[in-house]
C-alpha cells in the first residue's frame, strides 16, 4: 500500500481561508470540499499517466486506487494505492505461452519506453511459463545450474513491482501534483463564486 502525497501550499490554504471567510463563516468546510473535489481529478491523471507508461489498463489502475477524504477538522486528503507485487505475466510478455517443440525465448517488460528484454537468458538461469488456475501462463524462472550433476536449483517466480510502486513514478507524481494545484485554484474559484450567488 503506498500513499501519493499532493501538497496544495500553506499559503493556497490561508488565501482560500482568507477569502472564504469574508463570503461564509464556514471556510473549513467548503476547503474540504474543494480537496476532495480534486482529488477526483488526481485519480483521472494518474490513471492516465500510469497506463501511458506501463503495461497495464486504466482500469487495473483506478481499481487500486482508493481514497482518504478531507474535513473540516483535517484539511488533508490522500489517494491511496493498494496492491500486491505481481509476476511479470501480469504486465507485458511474449509470448504468453509455450510454443511446442521449440526453445522458446521468452521476453519481458513492465515499462513501455524499456520495451521488452529476454529473460533469464545463460546457463545458470532459465525462463519458462506455467499454466495456474484460470488458464492464464504466469512466468517462473530456475537458478543455480550444478554442470556436474547437470541439474537445476530452485524455482521462482519471476516477480516486478506492484501498483502502487509504479503509480508512485516520479514523473507521474509531478504531473499529478501539477495539475492539483490548477483544479485547487479553478475550484476555488467556483466555490467563490458559488457563494456570492448565495448571499446577493
Amino acid at each position: 500500500m503506498a500513499g501519493v502525497n499532493i501538497q496544495i501550499s500553506s499559503e493556497g490554504l490561508e488565501k482560500a481561508g482568507q477569502i472564504l471567510s469574508k463570503i461564509s463563516g464556514d471556510t473549513s468546510k467548503v476547503t474540504a470540499r474543494v480537496i476532495n473535489r480534486v482529488m477526483d481529478g488526481m485519480k483521472t491523471d494518474a490513471t492516465r499517466e500510469t497506463a501511458q507508461k506501463y503495461y497495464v489498463s486504466a482500469s487495473q489502475v483506478r481499481q487500486s486506487l482508493t481514497f482518504k477524504k478531507a474535513n473540516a477538522g483535517s484539511l488533508m486528503g490522500e489517494m491511496i494505492s493498494k496492491g500486491k507485487r505481481h509476476n511479470l505475466a501480469d504486465y507485458k510478455l511474449s509470448p504468453t505461452s509455450p510454443k511446442s517443440g521449440k526453445n522458446t525465448v521468452i521476453k519481458g517488460a513492465v515499462e513501455k519506453a524499456v520495451g521488452l528484454k529476454t529473460l533469464a537468458k545463460g546457463e545458470r538461469k532459465i525462463a519458462f511459463l506455467v499454466k495456474r488456475a484460470g488458464g492464464k501462463y504466469f512466468l517462473f524462472y530456475r537458478i543455480g545450474y550444478n554442470p556436474a550433476a547437470r541439474q537445476w536449483g530452485s524455482i521462482r517466480a519471476y516477480i516486478s513491482p506492484s501498483m502502487p510502486q509504479i503509480i508512485k513514478n516520479e514523473e507521474t507524481v509531478k504531473v499529478v501534483q501539477e495539475k492539483a494545484e490548477e483544479r485547487f485554484s479553478k475550484r476555488l474559484n467556483h466555490e467563490i463564486l458559488r457563494l456570492f450567488g448565495a448571499t446577493v
